[in-house]
């Protein structure tokens, strides 16, 4: 009779939520992430005391209209006052019968104890569980599942009722009290029981991920394996649920259960015990002891596993998990104790495995969140060690086998290094790197505990484990590009064979992705491994191509330049040039010049770095075949030692002496590649050999490409003396030539040949074209380009070799007689004119070298000329004050050239050439001299009077 009154609450509690609520409380628990049952039970406790909220209202009036939602409010407030005044009288009637709370309280878990899933022992023949359909039985269990579900539900929310309005019913302190600690407790693991149960029945099963190469290999079909072909058809298909895994799961062979398609109406008795039998293989497995439902999802996630059901088996594990992780009052929940470390470890691969299967981005993250907490929680529990070595041996990897004789912090390394593996194995490094750090945390506890430096309990000496650990929170800082930890790592690590194989791999990795620079830049404190990683690099360098990059001789000069060691710098940075030498030797044009280019500033960053030390030890030392890196080029501070000074070895055998290289050779070095480098952008291949000293080809291949300012450094960094004139000469000439119109273009006579125009013509031969085509212009724009080349570098070079304009001029006038000598060369000659007051002298490049000129080359209109003006300009002069009234006595005229003209006039007049013009200039020269002399015999009859 209680049984019956209690029911009737029961409905009409159930009744007033409707049916969706038990709809709603399932769908919470499912989705992600999911309100909490205490808070749903809560809204819904909310609602059977007050109703609908007022949010509720103003969605039905802005749906219905005010009208219709006011009917509809106040129906519900009649409803819910029926529903009020019912309950509190109904509760009232059932406290009477029962004469009091705590025998309907012993009545309500008499009645929880119905919805319990029973324990069945299973027969031990797995075929003869079913003989039905496999859907039926699948399908029957989600009923059963729901229903239970439902019917526990309504029963919790009558009693967070009861509680609610406990002080109108009289329920006592006590009571409310066993509600809450006992039966409340109680509701809730039956409830969460079911729910795993009606999840397993109604979610469809995952299907394998592409990425599995054992599922790509397996749906082959290359075997004969049915059961596999059978799960490959099977999972992912969205009428096969969870469920029907751990049905076949209980069979020998998924042949014996293929059939899943109900042939015949089954018997209904006969279907409720085979679904009761699978409820409890389920609850409590095959043996069918007193166990939940969480005891054995140990068990049930081994075969979800199995079949790569990672997100089913997470949702399982951590529905556990949380459950667990509250207040445990209830008796069967503490018989999980001893699995839950089981149970985290479980969890924890099944979320790493899910790392690799669809999760990306933040959701990724969350996961390895969550396996990490998973793990550590895992390895605290106590007795974690037997607890996971007692795995059973379908569990595969997840299976831990390690010595049961270690204490816990031996223990909790080898786990912890087991994790590592783990997270590594699934590229997960920053994971990784945790646990190794805690691996090594837990060694020197290890130590603490067996009070030894070396502990026969680790299998190994504890520097060799401590290396390798170090070692992996090496590699796995720098997978996921943290360099400073990762140098952290390398310096802890006291292994120190573990610790150069680190630093050369971590040069290796910097240099790859290049990030090198902090190890030039000061970033990382390089005390004690400053020779390691120079050591490293230099072994880098010498062993890779120079084209890549970023490149090692320029990293080893930014990291010596960085350290102030300049000659160290300039010692790697020249072997990089060298190196470069060898091969802009073997390259083609374009490629050539662009490694010229870099083996120009090679030798610009030695020379700048060498010139930062003092002078006295401002030099290299070049080895014999100077690319080798190995060995030390050179002392700390030594002064230089010449070839002469050093004492003869004592062996027979002959040694090479080491050569030194200091500022003024690399600045002639940098000279002659400057020059390579030009010629190569000319498409003019020379090399350099090495010689100190270029030979003269060189300078004319510069002058031939119009790189003069080359060619002008060149001579004046490698010749001095007559041998530096000697070399001007012959760039002048080179220079004076190319002005010249019969070198730039033949002289072309006769009518019928075409003319392509001359850029300067003879006074004797000038040309008149009636047009001028594009080679004619081209052709004189570089003429009038070779005129002002000429007159620049005669300006500026003629301080070096004052006979320069005689060269120029003699090379003009060789080349063409009759040209016109431009003007600013004929200044050359005549230089200031307050000199003329002493004639036609001065410099070696003076008036009476031109008038020699002119008379050798047969100008003699041009000779005249210059003679009577220089002669004019003499009689012209004034005395500079009274005592030195006279003209000065000292001038000087070249009268031997002037004779020689005056014979070479007479020759051509009696040979008939040129009779009329050479007549008149025989007269001028007559009369200049006539006057000349006339002058110097009256400025000598004054000295002579005034002298006595």
């Amino acid at each position: 009779m209680i049984l019956f009154e209690l029911l009737q609450c029961v409905r009409n509690v159930s009744q007033q939520l409707g049916k969706a609520s038990s709809a709603i409380f399932y769908e919470s628990l499912l989705s992600t992430p999911h309100i909490s049952s205490e808070e749903l039970v809560s809204r819904f406790l909310r609602i059977l005391e007050t109703g609908y909220s007022s949010s509720t209202a103003a969605i039905l009036i802005s749906e219905l209209g005010a009208d219709i939602a006011w009917e509809k409010e106040l129906s519900n407030h009649r409803n819910l006052r029926k529903f009020s005044t019912n309950m509190f009288l109904s509760l009232q009637s059932l406290c009477q019968k029962a004469n009091s709370w705590s025998k309907v309280l012993d009545v309500v878990e008499s009645y929880i104890q119905f919805f319990v899933p029973k324990k069945i022992v299973l027969k031990s023949g797995a075929q003869a569980f079913f003989p039905l359909s496999g859907s039926a039985v699948v399908q029957s269990t989600s009923q059963i599942a729901k229903v239970m579900f439902e019917s526990v539900l309504d029963v919790l929310m009558l009693l967070r009722y009861m509680i609610s309005i406990s002080g109108q019913i009289n329920f006592t302190h006590d009571d409310v009290s066993r509600v809450k600690l006992d039966l409340i407790p109680m509701i809730q693991e039956v409830v969460t029981e079911w729910h795993i149960i009606r999840f397993f029945g109604t979610t469809s099963s995952e299907s394998p991920a592409i990425e599995d190469f054992s599922h790509q290999l397996s749906s082959l079909q290359i075997d004969s394996n049915v059961d596999k072909r059978f799960w490959n058809v099977k999972l992912g298909k969205c009428d096969f649920s969870l469920a029907f895994i751990l049905l076949l799961s209980m069979q020998s062979s998924s042949v014996e259960l293929g059939n899943f398609s109900v042939g015949r109406l089954p018997n209904p008795n006969s279907l409720i015990s085979s679904s009761q039998e699978f409820i409890s293989w389920m609850t409590s497995g095959r043996s069918g002891e007193e166990s939940s439902v969480f005891s054995n999802s140990i068990d049930l996630a081994l075969i979800l596993l199995k079949h790569h059901q990672y997100k089913a088996t997470e949702y399982l594990l951590t529905l556990v998990d949380e459950y667990l992780h509250k207040e445990k009052t209830f008796e069967s929940l503490q018989s999980v104790d001893g699995k839950m470390s089981a149970l985290l470890h479980i969890l924890g691969c099944c979320l790493v495995a899910q790392t690799q299967h669809g999760s990306h981005g933040p959701v990724k993250e969350k996961k390895v969140g969550e396996a990490l907490r998973r793990f550590f929680r895992a390895a605290s529990v106590e007795g974690s060690s037997k607890a996971l070595q007692s795995l059973p041996q379908e569990a595969g990897w997840l299976r831990i086998d390690f010595s049961s004789s270690l204490s816990a912090a031996a223990w909790k390394v080898e786990y912890y290094q087991w994790v590592m593996q783990l997270f590594e194995q699934y590229n997960l490094s920053e994971a990784a790197c945790q646990f190794a750090l805690a691996a090594l945390e837990q060694v020197d506890v290890a130590l603490e505990t067996i009070d030894s430096s070396s502990s026969e309990n680790l299998g190994e000496t504890v520097i060799t484990m401590k290396g390798r650990l170090w070692a992996n929170v090496f590699k796995f800082t720098l997978d996921i590009n943290k360099y400073n930890d990762a140098y952290c790592a390398i310096i802890s690590n006291p292994d120190e064979e573990s610790k150069n194989i680190c630093l050369r791999r971590f040069i290796i990795v910097l240099y790859e992705r290049g990030a090198v620079k902090i190890l030039c830049d000061g970033q990382l404190p390089l005390i004690g491994l400053v020779q390691k990683v120079e050591r490293e690099l230099a072994w880098k360098a010498e062993r890779s191509d120079i084209s890549t990059k970023p490149n090692a001789f320029k990293l080893l000069y930014a990291f010596e330049m960085h350290r102030h060691n300049w000659r160290k710098a300039a010692s790697y940075i020249y072997l990089y040039s060298v190196r470069l030498r060898t091969e802009a030797a073997v390259k083609d044009h374009q490629m050539r010049s662009s490694t010229l280019q870099e083996r120009l500033n090679g030798l610009a960053a030695a020379i700048n770095a060498l010139q930062l030390v003092n002078p006295s030890y401002a030099w290299i030392e070049a080895s014999v075949d100077e690319t080798s890196i190995d060995r030390e080029n050179y002392p700390n501070k030594k002064a230089r030692t010449t070839k002469q000074e050093q004492s003869p070895p004592d062996d027979d055998l002959p040694q090479k002496l080491p050569s030194y290289i200091d500022v003024e050779k690399l600045e002639k070095e940098f000279v002659l590649t400057s020059a390579e480098y030009l010629l190569s952008l000319a498409n003019i291949k020379w090399t350099f050999t090495g010689n100190e000293t270029p030979s003269s080809n060189l300078i004319d291949l510069l002058v031939e490409s119009n790189s003069c300012d080359m060619a002008f450094t060149v001579i004046l960094k490698f010749w001095k003396g007559s041998c530096l004139k000697r070399e001007l000469e012959r760039v002048f000439i080179s220079m004076a030539l190319k002005c010249c119109p019969s070198k730039l273009a033949p002289s072309l006579h006769g009518k019928g040949r075409k003319m392509h125009g001359l850029l300067l013509t003879s006074s004797q031969d000038e040309l008149v074209h009636d047009s001028f085509d594009a080679a004619a212009f081209a052709q004189q724009y570089a003429g009038n380009s070779h005129w002002e080349t000429l007159e620049l570098y005669l300006d500026k070079y003629r301080q070096f070799h004052p006979r320069l304009p005689l060269i120029v001029a003699g090379t003009l006038l060789s080349a063409d007689s009759q040209i016109e000598l431009p003007l600013w060369l004929v200044r050359h000659f005549k230089g200031d004119r307050n000199e003329s007051r002493f004639g036609m002298t001065g410099t070696e490049s003076n008036a009476a070298s031109l008038f020699r000129l002119y008379v050798d080359h047969g100008r003699y209109t041009e000779a005249v000329n210059l003679l009577i003006e220089y002669t004019e300009s003499f009689s012209a002069l004034r005395p500079a004050d009274v005592i030195r009234r006279k003209r000065p006595f000292a001038a000087w005229f070249p009268y031997t050239s002037v004779e020689r003209l005056w014979c070479l006039l007479e020759e051509s007049i009696k040979s008939g050439h040129r009779i009329d013009q050479c007549g008149k200039l025989k007269k001028l020269l007559h009369g200049v001299l006539v006057n000349h002399l006339n002058l110097l015999k009256v400025d000598s009859d004054d000295v002579r009077s005034s002298v006595s």
